[in-house]
């Protein structure tokens, strides 16, 4: 057998992706699943991890289950790893990715808008990571992390204050847990999407055309990704690919932060 056969294969593996009810997260759990792994889905409502689960359970019978709630809330963090651990035998890999965003002028933002966005998108990573890693390393097992950053944690772009502060702090994050779990064998990274075909529920700073136009002019790859695009470097991020792939933000913003 060819020493690369089965790198990118997660056959038995057991993933978490949090966010995953839509958007692109449900493009994570969707591209986890096609090669091979189990998923735990989680959304913030109810009602939409149930359509999501039903929908996904479809196309990959017996490896899915859904587990909703707001990820800022430790009871719900540990709640995605014991239900990976009760419904599928353990857990293998974390995605944390739900994120919310509000695009205004940084002076228009309330204290409440500043907060909650922090909550969900830097608490809510911490806290999964966290339980993640208290379940392996209890259990003298390997895993791995995959957090969702952005090109806006590396550049400045305007009427995204809090959003970049909180992506920046993912980057900061990831880097700071690769190198306080390695001995443990867990690995720690990010993928930090550009300009997306997906806009988040209720963001709709960039449907004019202009903006389009300038999104496609400073990409070099002259357009916004597909979810699928975004999708796929997770799935190697799981794999046994990546297995010495830990500390790091993977671009993937078609050129964007590289000009």
């Amino acid at each position: 057998m060819s020493r690369m056969s089965g790198l990118f294969d997660l056959s038995g593996v057991v993933a978490v992706v949090t966010g995953s009810s839509r958007g692109i997260g449900l493009g994570i759990a969707r591209a986890l699943l096609g090669q091979g792994a189990s998923v735990v889905v989680n959304g913030h409502p109810a009602d939409e991890t149930a359509a999501t689960v039903a929908e996904l359970s479809g196309e990959f019978p017996g490896r899915v289950v859904g587990r909703p709630g707001d990820i800022t809330d430790p009871e719900v963090a540990e709640g995605l790893v014991a239900a990976a651990v009760r419904e599928f035998g353990g857990l293998d890999h974390l995605v944390c990715n739900a994120g919310i965003d509000v695009i205004k002028p940084a002076v228009e933002y309330t204290p409440d808008e500043w907060d909650r966005i922090l909550a969900v998108n830097l608490r809510g990573a911490f806290l999964p990571a966290q339980a993640a890693a208290r379940y392996w390393i209890a259990h003298e097992r390997q895993g791995s992390v995959t957090m969702t950053s952005s090109i806006a944690g590396q550049i400045g772009i305007p009427t995204l204050a809090p959003y970049a502060a909180s992506k920046g702090g993912i980057n900061q994050l990831v880097r700071t847990l690769a190198a306080e779990w390695a001995s443990h064998g867990i690995r720690v990274n990010a993928v930090a999407p550009g300009y997306v075909a997906n806009i988040m529920d209720s963001v709709t700073a960039h449907d004019d055309p202009a903006s389009d136009q300038r999104i496609s002019t400073f990409t070099p790859l002259g357009r916004r990704a597909t979810v699928d695009e975004i999708a796929a470097p997770y799935a190697f991020l799981a794999a046994p690919a990546a297995a010495y792939v830990t500390g790091a933000v993977l671009p993937v913003d078609g050129g964007y932060t590289a000009t």
